[in-house]
């Protein structure tokens, strides 16, 4: 092999900058570095995932003058065109990085990516909305977009330019393809197991009363209770704890409900079993039960949902919680948007379209059965 070979082989080697692999891997500039210089202060998780795109991409550090993702070569060795999918999430910041719930969604998108031949470049709700479309128009073959309950108004912009499907906890008005998970089902899911355990007297706990994905899953428990004809009102709490806005960071600390359980528990015949509408919640239910010597299961049966991460299982006693199915939503969306970027379904761009994914109950510690007086 000539000069000219190796030359030209450098400079294939060298077209992705640190900026890149960072965007690919959903990580900080700083983070890539660090990993790149054996760092001891990056978890295994991240560390893994950064550097399977460093070697899937053959980056090597120190040359100048790399070419942006939307430069690079389309084509495999083989010739097989390589799709660049950009995975914009306006609600959540580079924060969420690191939480299991987000790792969770990314899991999924980095398994259909790997199986259809494509890049994944990753955008949040910290940089400037100019620069994602600059970025994402120049650069992408098309868009999944992490619904949130409010969508920005940049997000139709990139629609009318590029495939784009959505994926997350609930639909949007938007007008493209959506997979998202059937909340309703995930209340129901719950209560229903609580009636089959012969449980009666069954409350349900949200303490976020004006945010969408939670009133669906209480509309889920009501429609069991209803159907069983043991829907009573004192016991639906739907609490506004704090003034609603959309997280884009996650929450440091569950929430306070030692007042929502004093409210139970002063019922003149108080609920056997919670149903509360996420698993922060219910974190926030078992500690306030540990305060006041309300013993779980033995007093108060309680089932969380979402299932994200190892979390639930840590708790005392370990957490019984509706797994919502996070990976398989965030992959069927992406195997979707693979599909529309080849030509397939065509007839669905710029069309709203839902498909809802129901989750199922992971039993443990948390719950136990109930014979009624």
């Amino acid at each position: 092999m000539n000069d000219e070979h190796f030359r030209m082989a450098d400079e294939i080697m060298a077209e992705y900058s640190i900026r890149d692999i960072a965007r690919m891997a959903g990580v900080s500039v700083g983070t890539v570095s660090r990993i790149l210089n054996n760092a001891d202060n990056v978890s295994d998780e991240i560390r893994r995932r950064t550097l399977d795109v460093i070697r899937q991409v053959n980056y090597r550090a120190g040359r100048r003058g790399r070419r942006p993702v939307h430069q690079l070569p389309r084509e495999t060795g083989s010739g097989r065109r390589i799709r660049t999918i950009a995975m914009l999430s306006p609600g959540m910041s580079s924060a969420w990085k690191g939480n299991e719930l987000w790792t969770t969604f990314l899991s999924g998108i980095e398994r259909a990516c790997g199986e259809r031949g494509a890049r994944l470049a990753i955008y949040m709700a910290d940089m400037e909305p100019e620069e994602i479309v600059r970025e994402i128009s120049s650069g992408a073959d098309g868009v999944l977009i992490k619904t949130n309950q409010e969508m920005p108004a940049y997000v139709d912009e990139l629609i009318s330019r590029l495939p784009c499907v959505g994926f997350g906890a609930l639909p949007t008005s938007g007008a493209y393809p959506q997979v998202v998970l059937d909340n309703h089902a995930g209340g129901a899911i719950a209560t229903r197991e609580l009636l089959q355990m012969g449980h009666r007297r069954i409350a349900f706990l949200n303490h976020e009363a004006q945010n969408s994905i939670f009133i669906a899953r209480s509309n889920g428990y009501m429609e069991v209770m209803k159907s069983a004809g043991l829907f009573r009102g004192e016991y639906l709490l739907e609490l506004q704890l704090a003034e609603y806005h959309s997280v884009t960071s996650p929450e440091a600390a569950p929430p306070d409900l030692s007042g929502a359980l004093d409210r139970l528990l002063a019922l003149p015949e108080p609920p056997t079993a919670v149903v509360v509408v996420n698993d922060w919640g219910a974190f926030g239910l078992l500690r306030a039960c540990r305060a006041r010597g309300v013993h779980v299961p033995e007093d108060l049966s309680i089932i969380g949902m979402d299932d994200s991460g190892s979390f639930p299982t840590l708790l005392t006693p370990s957490l019984s919680s509706i797994a919502m199915p996070f990976d398989r939503v965030a992959y069927f969306a992406s195997c979707t948007l693979c599909d529309l970027m080849d030509g397939v379904g065509a007839h669905q761009r710029n069309v709203n379209s839902i498909v809802q994914i129901a989750g199922e109950l992971k039993k443990r510690g948390s719950i136990s059965p109930r014979l009624e007086p």
